[in-house]
């Protein structure tokens, strides 16, 4: 990267851990405030690369109206946000194709989008709705996302590890949500302490995940 071009990646890696750093430590307001301006900012910095990474900058947009749902709405819009997060990784989904088509890949988006959807009907049955299976098509097509970033490892190292920082993240929000009305997760259990040990690890994993991803929108090649 040349000289001239680091200084707004400098800035914008110091503005981020700031607020990754108020995020992991505060609450209330302060971590509500924090945590939807870091994904702001992640947005605003990927604009400089909205004519070679379009898609990647509109995700980022989706990711901001999906985190409008999830943090500042009051009461929590979890479908909008949902569907908003589906609208991101269908955008990636475009983009990773466009970067390099793969039959097998969307083959294999397509079956796994499916399963998932039957999977979650068989296991939830009457607790079925709307929000649970936005989220598993949504979950679907983030594992194949991070399976096809890998296949382009040579092209962008920064995308696939964002994948898997961003899966980690959802799996823990996933299990939360699921542990209040989807599955039974015993209070006390190994699996209830560790996705409610009182630390903010989703959002531990989450912002690095959408950092990663706002550098990426910059680069010629991602």
């Amino acid at each position: 990267m040349q000289h001239k071009n680091s200084i707004p990646v400098i800035c914008f890696l110091l503005i981020e851990s700031i607020l990754y750093y108020f995020i992991l430590t505060t609450g209330g307001q302060t971590l509500v405030v924090t945590s939807y301006l870091s994904i702001i900012l992640c947005f605003l910095f990927s604009l400089q690369g909205i004519r070679r990474n379009p898609l990647i900058v509109a995700g980022l947009a989706c990711t901001v109206g999906a985190d409008f749902c999830l943090l500042v709405c009051d009461p929590i819009q979890r479908l909008w946000g949902m569907v908003f997060f589906l609208g991101v990784q269908i955008l990636y989904a475009i983009h990773l194709h466009r970067k390099q088509p793969s039959k097998v890949l969307l083959l294999v988006r397509i079956a796994l989008s499916i399963a998932a959807e039957v999977v979650t009907a068989l296991i939830l049955k009457d607790n079925l709705d709307a929000l649970a299976m936005v989220s598993m098509a949504y979950y679907a097509n983030l594992i194949v996302n991070m399976v096809a970033a890998f296949t382009q490892w040579r092209k962008s190292k920064l995308l696939p590890i964002g994948f898997v920082l961003f899966i980690l993240c959802d799996t823990i929000i996933g299990l939360q949500v699921a542990a209040g009305g989807y599955l039974p997760i015993a209070e006390g259990s190994l699996l209830y302490n560790l996705i409610f040990s009182g630390f903010n690890t989703a959002w531990m994993f989450y912002l690095p995940s959408q950092v990663l991803i706002a550098l990426c929108s910059a680069k010629k090649e991602t």
